[in-house]
């Protein structure tokens, strides 16, 4: 709700002054245009005995959101915001926000949370049955305010890479605070066992951090807050942590489970949900999907929503949007000497990464983070933003030259 109130608020002042780079009026159109198909297309009826019909509310607000995000941006832009500034900003925000979600996973060792947290996760009262986070909290997986481990362990990923960038990045090196703001981050992380933090977006953030030089010194700051970490918890008593089974098992060998099966729980199986969904789809709406409202099947992939809500068309069209954030990436975008590329490189794989486990371009909160960095570090030209400050200088020059001018023409003429 904030998201379109801002908007709302925002667009009948600023419509006139929105100005969108090329990348980014492509990816807002095509987006747009997605957004219009699923709508029109949205009066599909499932077979009968199947799978019931989706949410059209919900699923009309997933697919508007990401068009908000992009309008919200390039309302910010227009009120005179610089990209870095804007990134700077939102990155010291995400990054403490994220944070004290680690706290509140940390705090789930010593209670049970869901009184406290069923108001974030959708459902209320929250039960296996109807809540994610339950069934996952009942493995020890802690998520904090998030519902599912998969969207906590993205807004982990990012929050890593964007302190790195805040924090690590060459002239503004403070590893202390890196340290800081990492530990809840990490610890948060692990608690939720979610593979796309440990097997996607802790790497990337081991990448990005070797990228920024100066490694002995952050390395040395980093062991040194471990270390601490673990001075502190054994001084206090931790309750034994219940999802350590579940990490065992993600990092050990299995001889009875093929690797396929045990890093994507069977999503890709014979009868997993990817082969049933587009099964069923393929046979009854293979081009145009069920629309906006989709059916009420769990959408554990970017890909298989786009099946089911928009089919081939559907599926078109969101791998164009990702094709235009690719070619935006390799054009150079952001300049490839500056701080911004590695962070950007690693925001975008971590994205595209995602969309095979979870919608994480329309999934409720990890969208918004998810549209925010790739708009501001990709879509948004740094090109175009110089020309701008170069041309409102410009101005501000232009204006003071009429007045030495009348300045000059006060008094009588000199005599020579």
């Amino acid at each position: 709700m904030a998201v379109y109130g801002s908007l709302l608020l925002a667009l009948p002042f600023l419509l006139s002054r929105l100005k969108f780079d090329i990348l980014h009026a492509h990816v807002t159109l095509t987006w747009a245009f997605l957004l219009l198909l699923l709508v029109v297309n949205a009066n599909r009826v499932p077979v009968l005995g199947t799978f019931f019909p989706g949410s059209l509310k919900s699923g009309i607000d997933n697919f508007l959101y990401p068009l908000a995000v992009l309008l919200l941006v390039a309302c910010w832009t227009a009120v005179g915001f610089t990209r870095l500034s804007l990134l700077e900003i939102f990155c010291q925000i995400f990054v403490i926000m994220v944070s004290l979600n680690g706290v509140i996973a940390i705090t789930g060792l010593f209670d049970d949370p869901t009184n406290h947290l069923q108001r974030f996760w959708g459902y209320a009262p929250a039960t296996p049955e109807t809540t994610v986070a339950v069934r996952a909290l009942s493995n020890g997986r802690l998520t904090g305010i998030f519902s599912q481990p998969a969207e906590a362990g993205i807004a982990y990923s990012l929050a890593l890479l964007a302190a790195i960038y805040l924090f690590g990045r060459h002239g503004k090196d403070r590893p202390v605070l890196l340290g800081l703001a990492v530990a809840p981050v990490f610890v948060g992380g692990v608690l939720s066992i979610s593979k796309i933090f440990l097997l996607v977006g802790l790497p990337l953030a081991v990448w990005q951090a070797v990228r920024q030089g100066r490694r002995i010194q952050r390395l040395l700051v980093l062991v040194c807050m471990a270390g601490s970490i673990r001075i502190l918890a054994s001084q206090i008593h931790i309750p034994q942590w219940r999802g350590a089974w579940m990490l065992t098992l993600l990092f050990g060998s299995t001889s009875d489970t093929s690797a396929t099966t045990k890093y994507t729980a069977g999503r890709l199986g014979k009868d997993g949900p990817f082969k049933v969904a587009f099964r069923y789809v393929s046979d009854t709406h293979p081009w145009f999907g069920y629309g906006a409202g989709g059916l009420a099947v769990p959408y554990d992939s970017s890909w298989i929503e786009m099946m089911i809500v928009g089919g081939f068309v559907g599926v078109i069209i969101f791998a164009l949007v990702l094709v235009v954030l690719v070619y935006g990436w390799l054009k150079g975008r952001p300049t490839r000497s500056v701080p911004e590329r590695s962070f950007a490189t690693a925001v975008l794989v971590l994205s595209v990464a995602a969309t095979m486990g979870l919608p994480a371009f329309t999934a409720n909160r990890v969208a918004l983070f998810i549209w925010i960095f790739l708009t501001l570090l990709i879509l948004v030209d740094e090109r175009q933003e110089n020309t701008v400050s170069a041309s409102a200088e410009g101005d501000r020059k232009g204006s003071e030259i009429p007045l030495k001018v009348r300045n000059l023409s006060i008094g009588p003429p000199a005599i020579r």
